[in-house]
């Protein structure tokens, strides 16, 4: 509610809400002018959108296959003529383990999902926590934390493949070079204000998209609130009409 009261963005991609779908506040939100769709289950995975405008044509998880986590994982809406896709992908730790696996297999199937539901001139924004450092430039030392979770060359190759697919780091657009710039420090040993973090969360957009985009950066503002979470938002401003 603070950050919606505060930055007022037009959309808002959560992930890891960590509730069912019915215990999800969602009048709390609607009282705030916001219309609200949220994925949720038993698990501690959970998506939602919020949004000034109407969502419409929800779609949970993979359509084509039965997975229950990935009902928890993965929510996509149409918002006018734009498409929002809210995502958490498993973290899959440790490496090498079925975890890692499915996370793998995780990334490569929502790649199967962009090509038989858009095309990559659809106007799509896919948000969320990647779980994936893509570049060695998106970790605070990349010696140190090679072939470890979320920068293992594994991730960085299946991440890689998703977006050849037909889309853009919104952040890499307008910062193509920049180093130190991260959404998650670890709660232990001081790493936020060492800025000793990774970037993990990512907004990726379709060409349309990225034409219109004219700002993207990691607003860490909130990561220095009370109780934060441990990851920061991503913020991208786009010349659209309202």
């Amino acid at each position: 509610m603070r950050y919606l009261e505060l930055r007022k963005p037009s959309v808002l991609c959560l992930q890891e809400t960590k509730l069912r779908d019915e215990a999800f506040p969602f009048e709390v939100f609607k009282a705030l002018g916001y219309h609200v769709l949220h994925a949720g289950g038993p698990g501690r995975n959970g998506v939602a959108i919020f949004t000034k405008y109407p969502l419409e044509d929800p779609v949970r998880g993979f359509p084509e296959e039965e997975d229950p986590q990935a009902v928890e994982r993965l929510l996509c809406a149409r918002i006018r003529e734009l498409y929002v896709i809210s995502v958490y992908i498993p973290n899959g730790s440790p490496v090498g383990s079925d975890y890692f696996l499915y996370k793998l297999e995780f990334i490569y199937r929502l790649r199967e999902f962009l090509e038989r539901h858009f095309t990559p001139e659809t106007p799509l924004a896919l948000c969320g926590d990647f779980n994936v450092a893509p570049e060695p430039i998106d970790v605070y030392d990349p010696e140190l934390l090679e072939g470890h979770i979320c920068f293992h060359e594994r991730e960085r190759a299946a991440i890689k493949v998703l977006a050849e697919w037909g889309l853009y780091d919104a952040l890499r657009l307008k910062h193509p070079e920049s180093p130190g710039i991260f959404s998650w420090w670890d709660y232990q040993f001081g790493a936020f204000r060492a800025n000793r973090g990774m970037r993990l969360d990512h907004i990726w957009v379709t060409e349309p998209l990225a034409e219109k985009l004219t700002d993207c950066f990691i607003d860490r503002d909130p990561r220095g609130w009370k109780k934060p979470s441990d990851h920061a938002p991503v913020v991208a401003v786009f010349d659209l009409p309202d």
